[in-house]
């Protein structure tokens, strides 16, 4: 029988939902969805979670459905078209929920695996893009930098491609420095007008290879990659240290492609008289969510499959998080590995548990029935 004084009676499903998605932290869904077994099904039949997650990072969007990697060869057990689309819509809100948390995560970590390819490059492979990989701008008594080539035109601009150590990626901002030519008269700084960034994904699952092309024999970025997101442009200074640009939101790069555009030249070369941009080094400040997450591009037009591994997820987390800095145990780091260990149900009644103490919560048995016909 229905509580009376239960608002989502009361108040219809549409204002209901409206309430619902007030709440901007995965941590409150958690907590509605222990509070009853109505209101976990209300959460859970009108993917509450995963409207949580557009409203974070709209990129979520372009995914068409999800799997359990785990679960992917479990038959489900139904009975019936109802109890079919209520189990996929479980699993759904668990993998949501999970994702939503992650994107809420703290960030800050360099996100580049590798560098893929530059437009041009001057001398090769002494002034490779890699070399912007290095913090130094001199190893072992050598330069440590990339370089265009030269352009008599000051408004020829640079673009270089970096893949991310992840196919989902978190992103908030991007450092560059510019590089100083300490071994040049007059100490000139080749550094760009103004930057712009853009991520993306493969054009088709089968271009990627493996294989780094940065010769700089030529910029087919627009023939290989989908851009799906592009940046406002930031003035650079020609300063030597490493610039920060930060973006106006925090970005989900889906396909692990991340493209910087130098756009324009303000430093003439004085031996030849051609304009030069170069870098010395490039840090992507972000939080990747692998191993827990990958995503599986479709197709061209950027739409993808968001694959989750619960089981990778909670034994590379659990065992990270019991510790704080010092070494020693935390406990709320201890928490969090058990709510991790125990899946998302009992997660949400543990959140509760910890704020009412020892008050007693909807049973998980009870809230995962079937709904019936």
């Amino acid at each position: 029988m229905a509580d009376p004084g239960d608002f989502l009676q009361q108040l219809g499903p549409d204002m209901s939902i409206n309430i619902f998605m007030q709440l901007d932290d995965p941590s409150d869904l958690a907590r509605a969805c222990a509070v009853s077994h109505t209101w976990r099904q209300f959460v859970i039949a009108n993917e509450l979670c995963k409207m949580l997650c557009l409203r974070m990072f709209p990129e979520v969007s372009c995914v068409t459905h999800s799997v359990e990697v785990n679960n992917m060869i479990e038959p489900l057990k139904v009975k019936s078209c109802t109890s079919l689309e209520w189990e996929q819509r479980k699993r759904n809100h668990k993998v949501y929920a999970f994702l939503a948390r992650g994107l809420t995560s703290a960030v800050g970590k360099n996100c580049i695996a590798e560098a893929i390819s530059a437009s041009s490059t001057d001398n090769y492979p002494e002034e490779s893009v890699r070399n912007t990989l290095e913090p130094r701008d001199r190893v072992e008594r050598r330069a440590s930098y990339w370089s265009s080539k030269g352009e008599s035109d000051p408004k020829v601009s640079e673009s270089l491609v970096y893949k991310l150590n992840a196919k989902l990626c978190i992103v908030t901002e991007i450092h560059i420095q510019p590089f100083q030519a300490y071994f040049q008269f007059g100490y000139p700084i080749y550094s760009a007008k103004s930057v712009r960034f853009r991520m993306g994904h493969l054009k088709t699952p089968k271009m990627d290879n493996g294989t780094v092309d940065d010769s700089g024999d030529g910029d087919e970025s627009e023939n290989k990659y989908v851009w799906t997101y592009t940046s406002p442009e930031f003035p650079m200074v020609q300063e030597n240290c490493l610039q920060q640009f930060k973006l106006p939101q925090p970005v989900l790069s889906i396909g692990g492609i991340l493209q910087v555009d130098l756009l324009g030249r303000v430093q003439r070369q004085e031996i030849d008289g051609l304009y030069y941009i170069c870098v010395a080094h490039v840090q992507v400040l972000g939080r990747p969510l692998s191993p827990a997450f990958d995503v599986e591009i479709i197709d061209s037009s950027g739409r993808c499959m968001l694959k989750h591994y619960p089981g990778v997820e909670s034994h590379a987390s659990s065992a990270s998080l019991t510790k704080d800095e010092s070494g020693t145990p935390s406990r709320v780091r201890t928490l969090t590995a058990m709510l991790m260990e125990r899946g998302v149900r009992s997660w949400e009644q543990m959140i509760l548990g910890t704020i009412l103490g020892n008050a007693v919560v909807v049973d998980s048995d009870e809230s995962d029935e079937e709904i019936r016909d």
